[in-house]
């Protein structure tokens, strides 16, 4: 019994950590907030997704477990973890640019200092890249395992891998350019906007599921 308490809770931690997660990174990148808010905004955003990971896969994981679910979980885990790196490098980098411009006496220690910054940037959007790769298909395999979900209605799962797959296929055609700045579409917020209809879902599930654990 308190094991099965212990998975309740979990699914609705998760649950809501994963609206959080997706809330905190549309206003990290929308909203304009005096730092240090953004950044905070944008390094918790993928630590919230390791908690929605950890909700889907046991919420998933009892009616059936599969490879793919546990591939989804460790890929998905991964995924945060190079999401919260190349955050990091990028802000960092950022910073120390702007001080270093601030200081320069010079346009030629300026314009040395952009082709630095460009060169050095370039090593966070390979990372952010491969952050792509692990975490598309992590959502690609946990949408199979909810489209086969008694639970949860089929469409949620069917999203995640059609939004997903198009994502990573996207940025192997543009690599290494972003969709985006190669003229294609980028499919980053279309997935994100897809994952905060699924955690939504989700959260109505978990929550008004009744508890068995009172009834045992």
């Amino acid at each position: 019994m308190k094991q099965r308490s212990t998975y309740s809770q979990i699914e609705k931690i998760g649950a809501i950590s994963g609206i959080l997660s997706i809330i905190f990174y549309i206003a990290a990148v929308t909203i304009p907030l005096p730092d240090p808010f953004p950044r905070l905004l944008a390094f918790t955003f993928p630590l919230l997704w390791i908690l929605s990971y950890m909700a889907l896969y046991y919420f998933l994981k009892k009616e059936q477990h599969t490879p793919t679910l546990e591939i989804a979980y460790i890929f998905g885990i991964i995924g945060a973890a190079l999401a919260v790196t190349f955050l990091v490098v990028q802000q960092a980098n950022f910073i120390w640019h702007q001080e270093a411009m601030e200081a320069a006496q010079s346009d030629d220690t300026k314009k040395l200092l952009k082709a630095t910054f460009r060169g050095a940037n370039r090593v966070q959007a390979g990372m952010d890249v491969a952050f792509d790769i692990f975490i598309t298909i992590a959502t690609m395999f946990f949408g199979i395992n909810l489209a086969r979900s008694s639970k949860l209605p089929s469409f949620l799962g069917i999203g995640m891998i059609l939004i997903a797959a198009a994502l990573l296929v996207l940025n192997m055609i543009t690599f290494p350019t972003g969709p985006a700045e190669a003229g294609l579409i980028d499919m980053g917020p279309f997935l994100g906007i897809w994952m905060l209809i699924v955690y939504t879902w989700f959260t109505v599930v978990v929550f008004s599921k009744p508890n068995l654990d009172k009834t045992l």
